[in-house]
């Protein structure tokens, strides 16, 4: 059976030269050490160094390892550098044979001097899965290959470094086939190509539910707004939620829309532990650093920071990169944007607080710089920024907080108050008094605020807060995105980690980020891997209020948003196993 599948590609146009092959060897993910013994290099493989192995390759030719030994569960993942090509082909091979030594499965990955990719999978040299692409110049020559065993069918994904993007499960193959794998290896049928990072891991413990969704979620992202492998490539600029940047009045496209792909990102990667989702938040952060200048990045009121919410995420991001990198940059830069932030918008007006931008008004978003402000001064001992987030906190505290435990979201648009206190319970998609994320991020504070005081009071504000998210933003039993369906989901991750692990948190509040996960993946998400603003569905057209509204599942702002729930779900899946 032969299944043809499309994928992005392009082309890049080599010389075809003698075919060395080099594998580098790291540390092995198995419950056997490997050594640079650990293969067995015959046929012209060479043992060349401490951590490599290389290969005149004429024709097909493998080495076989000898350190690990396939359980019913495995997975392989691979670099892989075609530096040139014999015959106009760079052919590397990911092969899988039984005790002899006699190949079963051999998954090919090839560079051709068309441009074109092609990826096959072989059972005994019999065709089996066969995905070519279309070629453009500069194309693919560097990829990342996952091949892992999903019950009777095989996993194939490859991510090149100048756009393909494949994945992809085979039919069904014979289970006793399976069952007589005994080991894997690497191989080429002609160039120059170079193998690296190689982990194998068996047994594989099976994914959680969540686990399985996030992958799936993640897919959908990498597929509709990255470009690029996962040390080259970065997030599609967007301005407006949509691609085009380039001709729009930020033609560098919006920083902040970037920090929602981050996020969800960011949460996957804690979820998942995955070392590939580190290297693409490590290639999106060199692409912005090459992007932005430190000016851009750090400015407050300026075309990339209008207001503070969009001075709150992108902190918060530069905070993620910091936490995930080490980046000493990305701190300096979260310090000066918050701190020109306070010096722009934080005031005497109401009583302290921040505006939302150069009018008078206020507003809860103000819960981003709160928790950066804290954040930085814990990892700097500047007290000033302290002092200035307690400003804020204790402004919100005194004028946003509503008595059943939720905050309003705006104050003195319209009059010396919070809006439209006069109706409480105008909470629904599309519009609200209130405001999920902002709700969700006071809480995430409270939390804070107790790990590194000890003070009880703000355990009870964290818990009074969820409570009150629970009991006012839920419909049909999961989470109701109230007011913003391009950043209420912003601090999804951050509620696992820091609200839903408190001492005396009920299980409900976990339980309900669930059950919203599984209704975004079964309503949300549009053939096409989008992810709507109504997170019970429909995910777009006339019965959707955040469609109507022009918030669409197509825009990186929506989709983001609403998968990082699901990213969030699989973080607190990861959590309790």
């Amino acid at each position: 059976m032969h299944i043809f599948k499309y994928c992005k590609i392009y082309t890049r146009v080599a010389i075809a030269a003698t075919a060395l092959v080099c594998i580098t060897l790291p540390a092995w993910t198995s419950p056997n050490a490997a050594s640079k013994f650990d293969w067995e290099a015959t046929n012209g493989w060479i043992v060349s160094a401490k951590d490599s192995l290389s290969v005149v390759a004429d024709g097909d030719t493998y080495a076989w390892n000898t350190a690990v030994k396939p359980a019913d569960t495995w997975s392989l993942s691979a670099d892989i550098n075609i530096t040139d090509m014999k015959n106009g082909i760079g052919a590397s091979r990911l092969v899988f044979g039984d005790s002899t030594r006699k190949p079963l499965i051999i998954i090919s990955v090839e560079h051709h001097i068309t441009g074109i990719s092609l990826i096959t999978v072989k059972l005994r040299d019999q065709l089996f899965l066969n995905t070519v692409g279309g070629g453009r110049p500069g194309g693919d020559s560097s990829y990342h290959a996952t091949i892992s065993r999903n019950g009777n069918s095989i996993r194939v994904k490859v991510y090149g470094n100048k756009g393909l993007e494949f994945v992809e499960d085979t039919p069904k193959i014979d289970e006793a086939l399976l069952n007589s794998i005994a080991v894997f290896g690497v191989g080429s049928s002609g160039g120059s190509i170079e193998f690296s990072n190689i982990t194998f891991q068996s047994p594989v413990e099976k994914p959680g539910h969540y686990r399985v969704l996030a992958d799936s979620a993640m897919d959908d992202l990498l597929r509709n707004y990255w470009t690029g492998g996962p040390d080259e490539g970065y997030i599609i600029p967007t301005y407006g939620g949509y691609h085009g940047a380039a001709s729009s009045p930020m033609p560098k496209g919006s920083m902040w829309e970037r920090s929602q792909m981050l996020f969800a990102m960011d949460t996957y990667y804690q979820a998942t532990g995955d070392p590939l989702a580190k290297r693409r938040i490590a290639a999106e952060w060199s692409d912005i650093k090459k992007t932005f200048t430190k000016e851009e990045l750090v400015a407050a009121g300026s075309i990339v920071h209008p207001a503070c919410d969009d001075c709150g995420w992108d902190s918060m991001v530069y905070l993620v990169i910091y936490k995930d990198l080490g980046d000493p940059y990305a701190l300096e830069v979260a310090k000066g944007l918050i701190d020109n932030a306070f010096k722009r918008w934080l005031n005497d007006d109401f009583g302290g607080g921040m505006r939302y931008d150069n009018r008078k008004m206020k507003s809860l978003c103000q819960a981003a710089e709160i928790l950066c402000a804290l954040q930085i001064w814990k990892a700097t001992g500047d007290k000033t920024f302290h002092d200035r987030a307690m400003n804020c906190y204790n402004w919100v505290e005194s004028h946003l907080l509503r008595p059943d435990g939720i905050y309003w979201c705006d104050y003195g648009w319209t009059s010396d108050g919070p809006e439209l206190a006069d109706r409480p319970n105008d909470i629904f998609e599309g519009g609200s008094v209130s405001f999920f994320g902002g709700n969700m991020g006071m809480a995430v504070v409270h939390a804070y605020l107790y790990r590194i005081t000890g003070d009880e009071k703000y355990l009870r504000r964290a818990i009074r807060t969820a409570e009150g998210i629970f009991q006012k933003e839920t419909r049909d039993g999961i989470y109701l995105n109230d007011r913003d369906a391009w950043s209420n989901g912003t601090f999804a991750g951050y509620w696992v980690r820091d609200v839903l692990s408190l001492p005396g948190i009920d299980a409900k509040h976990k339980d309900i980020l669930l059950k919203t996960a599984d209704a975004i993946y079964k309503n949300a998400r549009t053939p096409y891997g989008y992810y709507g603003g109504c997170w019970n569905g429909p995910a777009d057209g006339p019965d959707s209020p955040w469609s109507v509204r022009g918030f669409k599942p197509q825009q990186i702002t929506t989709s983001t948003s609403t998968a990082n729930m699901i990213m969030g779900a699989a973080l607190a899946e990861k959590v309790q196993r």
